[in-house]
């Protein structure tokens, strides 16, 4: 009977030990090569096969092993196998092993009154019952899995400490429930009182936890924010330096152009004059952007990126009615604007015929600024903030949050709206008081 066979080679047990050996794996090594992840198998299976199974032809051996045995191999020998043949941190592996354990022990815990009856209801009842807490276990493990598969490859020394701690509590259900089944007489009177003070040193645990992935979370925002204002800075002061190598450049140019012209007019080369002034000087004017607002950052931030956004293929379409010399937060309006854009020039590369519009105006001492770009219908139902997807995406664009915080420092407004297939960021920034 399959059953029957199910039961003799301790299949269940078989199988959530392959399962977290390859759980490891893929949490650990996900790249690893075929042949070192044959060996790192064959050796974990070779060591579960010797210990589980190959013990039974010792004559002091029981058949079927205690099931605490069978658990310690469970923990034991995937813990030293991913030590040896995977990369990251112990304390990481440490942890997701006793996690790992205590969940399947937990399970089992939970299946007790099954296991309590067995004899004593229909074989065919206890049967399905068996196999389908056996399928459900493996569900709920790779459901486990997928919460847990965040490797731990490099932590400092605190953070370690803490991972230590935090084994302390699958370490004391495991010891707990191995107490049980000893079947101590003095542990059954006082139970409850031992469970409790397993509990209580769990506490403070979470709570440290708790706390310190809060503080984890603030200091990660707070870098965020100054990388992004770092880089608008670093957009500034690059900005001046090629103004400045500008200016020296057009002023030898205009020395050369000067006498240049002085010569052909001495000489009466009137055509040639004529063409010079056409084809050298006319060609630079075609080169001067279009957009002058009085404000040279403002100037310069729009046709870069516009010019960006050309070079990609990119049309742009703008809408630019700004009073002369208008005054802002020059870094705020760095921080906004470049994000959006360069979402908005992201976004274009998923769909044909790409368009980005700006429009700026001044509404009540406030610059409004609105960026519309062409999005692909299916990114903005699956996300609507449109932030960026890229692989390093946390070294570039830090997204939206980043801009709606800027707003807010300024006293600024931020939204965000979506119109058929094109996503449209809006912002207002106060003007400055020249």
């Amino acid at each position: 009977m399959l059953y029957s066979l199910f039961r003799l080679t301790e299949f269940d047990g078989l199988v959530v030990f392959i399962f977290m050996v390859l759980t490891l794996r893929r949490i650990y090594a996900p790249k690893m090569p075929a042949r070192e992840t044959s060996i790192y198998l064959g050796v974990s299976l070779a060591l579960y096969v010797a210990l589980q199974y190959a013990t039974y032809l010792l004559p002091i051996s029981p058949h079927p092993h205690h099931y605490w045995y069978s658990l310690f191999l469970l923990l034991i020998i995937p813990f030293i196998t991913s030590i040896l043949f995977l990369p990251g941190h112990v304390a990481g592996k440490l942890l997701y092993t006793l996690l790992y354990v205590s969940f399947v022990q937990l399970y089992k815990m939970v299946w007790s009154p099954l296991y309590s009856v067995e004899g004593r209801i229909p074989d065919s009842q206890y049967i399905f019952w068996d196999i389908l807490s056996f399928v459900l276990l493996i569900v709920l493990l790779y459901a486990f899995y997928m919460l847990t598969r965040k490797s731990i490859s490099k932590i400092s020394g605190t953070v370690g400490n803490r991972l230590f701690l935090l084994t302390y509590f699958p370490i004391a259900l495991l010891l707990y429930y191995s107490i049980d089944l000893i079947d101590i007489p003095v542990f059954d009177n006082y139970r409850d009182a031992i469970l409790a003070l397993a509990i209580i040193p769990a506490l403070p645990i979470l709570y440290d936890l708790f706390v310190t992935m809060t503080e984890s979370f603030e200091q990660q925002r707070k870098l965020d924010t100054a990388l992004t204002e770092t880089r608008a800075q670093i957009f500034r002061y690059r900005y001046s330096l090629e103004i400045d190598e500008r200016i020296k450049k057009e002023r030898h140019e205009l020395k050369n152009n000067y006498l240049y012209i002085q010569t052909l007019l001495h000489e009466k080369r009137y055509d040639e004059l004529n063409s010079y002034i056409y084809e050298s000087i006319g060609e630079k004017m075609d080169q001067i952007s279009s957009i002058s607002t009085g404000n040279l950052m403002l100037d310069y931030i729009l046709n870069r990126k516009i010019s960006e956004a050309q070079r990609n293929h990119i049309k742009i379409y703008t809408e630019i009615t700004l009073p002369s010399n208008i005054q802002i937060n020059d870094e705020c309006f760095c921080t906004v604007f470049l994000n959006l854009f360069n979402n908005a020039m992201e976004a274009c590369e998923y769909v044909s015929s790409p368009d980005i519009h700006i429009i700026l105006k001044v509404i009540e001492n406030y610059l409004c600024c609105e960026i519309k770009n062409k999005a692909n219908v299916d990114s903005l139902r699956e996300n609507p903030d449109l932030e960026t997807t890229k692989p390093d995406s946390e070294s570039h664009g830090l997204g939206l949050k980043i801009v709606k915080e800027t707003i807010e420092n300024c006293d600024g407004m931020f939204q965000t709206s979506v119109d058929g297939n094109y996503f449209t960021a809006k912002f207002m920034i106060p003007i400055s008081n020249a």
